[in-house]
């Protein structure tokens, strides 16, 4: 008897249930898949070969220094010379070149009263140069980079000229300054009797006896129009407690001097608020022993 794929059967008991043939493969049958070439144990060995590859590359991508080293930790015999690396490059950072600090700011207001040449002081520091017709309106502000003492500072000029009358505006002022130069003119008693209300005022606003302050007595070039002497002006400053310098914008006379000094008075300030405050010392207890 033939089989349908014209196959010669002979033992009847080799068909299975349905009449076929087992292991023949019949047309009206689904296509069987195709066999895979590659075992499963077959791909676990091509992934581990493809992570042990990809390792190595990643390992030899790092910087050689740390290639060294670890070749050193792995076989033990160049310790010292990993330890030689680390140290290399410790000695490399901490030898970089590091950015400057920015200069010290100190900040500087002008007071007193009008036409006494607050301006004209200001000026002359800024620029060396003598304004005498100078008629401000409204408050201007400086900054000039010195070298005070062997370190570089900026100081911070606030003109206040013709500002003085209005409370609100001279009180913000006041807040934002670190130092006050006080001017007077020599040749005028009124501007002398003026910066009493100056010095009451500023340490109403600043709350501190001890802020840098500076009393200056300008136009010391008009000797002959002299309406306050030398020694009254000194005797006020040493009843306040603060320095006492005459000036000229004119002939630039301690004219530095004024502005080196306040901002020295300024850095002491900052520099004792900086300290940590001692503690004040208890008492000894004594006893008495009978």
């Amino acid at each position: 008897m033939s089989g349908v794929d014209g196959t010669r059967v002979t033992n009847r008991s080799s068909y299975s249930r349905d009449g076929r043939t087992p292991g023949v493969y019949y047309p009206a049958d689904p296509q069987p898949p195709p066999r895979s070439h590659h075992s499963a144990s077959t791909r676990t060995r091509k992934e581990a070969w493809s992570g042990l590859v990809t390792r190595v590359v990643t390992s030899l991508r790092r910087p050689l220094p740390r290639v060294r080293r670890y070749l050193a930790l792995l076989t033990g015999s160049s310790t010292s010379a990993a330890s030689t690396t680390v140290a290399s490059n410790t000695t490399t950072m901490s030898g970089a070149k590091k950015n400057p600090p920015a200069p010290a700011l100190h900040k500087v207001i002008m007071v007193g009263s009008g036409g006494v040449g607050k301006s004209a002081l200001t000026l002359q520091f800024m620029y060396d140069e003598f304004v005498e017709d100078y008629e401000p309106t409204k408050a201007d502000s400086y900054r000039k980079k010195v070298v005070l003492d062997g370190e570089e500072v900026q100081i911070d000029i606030l003109d206040t000229a013709g500002q003085e009358d209005y409370a609100a505006i001279r009180d913000n002022y006041f807040r934002s300054g670190e130092g006050f130069l006080c001017v007077f003119s020599i040749t005028e008693d009124d501007s002398f009797q003026a910066t009493q209300e100056f010095r009451e005022q500023i340490l109403r606003v600043k709350n501190d006896e001890h802020i840098p302050f500076l009393l200056v007595g300008n136009k010391a070039d008009l000797t002959e129009r002299r309406k306050v002497s030398e020694a009254e002006a000194k005797n006020r400053a040493s009843q306040w407690g603060v320095p006492y310098v005459e000036t000229s914008a004119k002939t630039r006379a301690n004219v530095d001097k004024a502005f080196y000094d306040l901002a020295r008075l300024i850095s002491a300030s900052k520099q004792q608020a900086d300290s940590p405050a001692e503690a004040p010392s208890e008492p000894t207890k004594c006893c008495c022993i009978s």
